[in-house]
């Protein structure tokens, strides 16, 4: 995820959460994750994804974003659904994304590797192994939202302490 910040209260007009498009491709039994190498997550699996620029629209976003950090096209399929997520730390919220998931469909499978992280593509079955390497809310995301016909809403919390990630809250 996008470096963006908050501070408890009423947030300042640059302390705004951030909107980011998070794209799900499947392909065959397998999604597509990238092992996060900078920002709030590095060195855990998660989905693609960056913020929505100004005037940018969602689905131009996910598609953009796939294109950047994977080099692949992909087309817009629908919007998924939408998570609140708080990112704490040492007490306080240090990160407000809200996250629109987006099932994109990929018009091929090559990766080009990039700056944000290795690419895989993850068969859907063997993601529970993985469970300490993928960042927790991503992991519920997959199962509830692209796997799964769960809500279209979530507010989540996630605590970091050192290097460890511990999901709070997922409702």
């Amino acid at each position: 995820r996008p470096a963006g910040g908050c501070a408890v209260g009423r947030p300042e007009a640059e302390e705004r959460p951030l909107a980011v498009a998070i794209a799900a491709l499947v392909h065959e039994g397998r999604i597509l994750l990238i092992r996060r190498a900078r920002g709030d997550y590095p060195g855990l699996w998660g989905l693609p994804g960056g913020k929505i620029e100004c005037g940018e629209h969602l689905s131009e976003a996910a598609e953009r974003e796939i294109r950047e950090e994977c080099g692949i096209e992909a087309a817009f399929v629908r919007h998924l659904g939408c998570v609140s997520e708080h990112l704490v730390e040492e007490g306080r919220v240090r990160r407000h994304f809200i996250l629109h998931v987006c099932a994109l469909a990929p018009r091929g499978t090559m990766l080009r590797p990039g700056a944000e992280g290795e690419l895989r593509w993850c068969p859907l079955e063997a993601l529970g192994p993985m469970r300490g390497e993928i960042i927790p809310s991503d992991l519920l995301i997959i199962e509830r939202m692209v796997a799964g016909e769960g809500k279209g809403y979530y507010d989540c919390v996630l605590e970091k302490t050192g290097d460890a990630h511990v999901l709070k809250r997922f409702v």
